[in-house]
């Protein structure tokens, strides 16, 4: 009997000491946005430097960036060519105008983001061709994202454009 009682507790020990030891899994740190450019323009809307990829439609966003809207629709539909967005001016002070040709029963949804991809404002129902947006009541002086997209019945078209804020 004490033999089996010596032989368990062996064998706990045994046990206990060959645990497998499981590899760390990283803790996946949060994507943060690295800008590398903006489209310049002047408060007439006169661009006067270019970056390719903003401020049109060929973004293919991932997770995070399509969690900022929630759902979405149809992205494989053909874009019409009349459909365009530009914002200016840019870099600005306080002010920015989201100028946009698209025809008028189609909806503009717009979240502004920090580098860290921290909402600082959403507008889901905008149909107005010149939207002014007040970016002195966001609080940042920095580089901000305006993601967008243009919903059509059932299809959506989407994109991004960088704005510096200054002062």
């Amino acid at each position: 009997m004490k033999i089996v009682l010596v032989l368990s507790v062996i064998v706990s020990f045994v046990l206990i000491g060959c645990k497998k030891n499981e590899p760390e899994i990283p803790v996946k740190e949060p994507e943060k946005i690295t800008f590398k450019g903006i489209v310049k323009r002047d408060a007439k809307g006169i661009p006067y430097s270019e970056d390719a990829d903003d401020w049109n439609f060929k973004d293919k966003w991932v997770e995070q960036e399509l969690s900022l809207f929630g759902k979405s629709l149809n992205t494989s539909c053909q874009l019409p060519e009349s459909y365009g967005i530009i914002a200016y001016p840019n870099p600005s002070i306080d002010k920015i105008a989201i100028h946009v040709n698209k025809p008028d029963t189609v909806r503009l949804a717009v979240r502004i983001v920090d580098k860290n991809f921290k909402t600082l404002l959403s507008s889901d129902s905008l149909y107005a061709k010149i939207n002014v947006i007040d970016l002195a009541n966001l609080g940042i002086k920095d580089t901000v994202r305006v993601y967008y997209k243009f919903m059509d019945k059932s299809c959506e078209f989407r994109g991004h454009g960088d704005v510096v804020i200054t002062k």
